[in-house]
């Protein structure tokens, strides 16, 4: 029982390792105004994200099952690790959450004074009849 947790634990971490991936990814095309690819990998990072969820609720099943001859010190020093390290996770994801919605607050911000910019310019013009201007 104790080598099937570690394995799930191990597929847990890379998991783990691609939703950090998307995330960076998500906050990269962001910043760089690439909606496309914002899209894609937010949609990637969703269904990893429900992995995740599932392979949780797994685990803790696993965890709860073993039997207490299974559960020496260094087994349950590597169950106290997962879990620190996916609280660690889940405190370093929250953080980039928040600077993707910074950045993409500010392309809000930067959309809305050009669509301001360019009313504003077509309001300026308008009654001019700019083709009868002579050359």
């Amino acid at each position: 029982m104790i080598d099937r947790l570690m394995l799930k634990l191990q597929e847990f971490t890379d998991r783990l390792d691609q939703c950090n991936r998307s995330t960076e990814r998500i906050y990269s095309s962001v910043v760089n105004e690439n909606w496309q690819d914002v899209e894609f990998n937010t949609s990637n990072r969703e269904n990893a994200l429900q992995v995740i969820a599932k392979e949780q609720e797994q685990i803790e099943k696993v965890i709860n099952n073993i039997f207490s001859e299974e559960l020496t010190p260094e087994n349950i020093n590597i169950i106290k690790s997962w879990a620190f390290d996916t609280q660690n996770w889940i405190n370093r994801t929250a953080a980039r959450d928040e600077a993707i919605l910074i950045a993409l607050n500010d392309s809000k911000d930067n959309v809305t004074k050009e669509i301001a910019t360019l009313f504003k310019s077509k309001t300026a013009f308008r009654g001019y009849n700019l083709s009868d201007v002579s050359k």
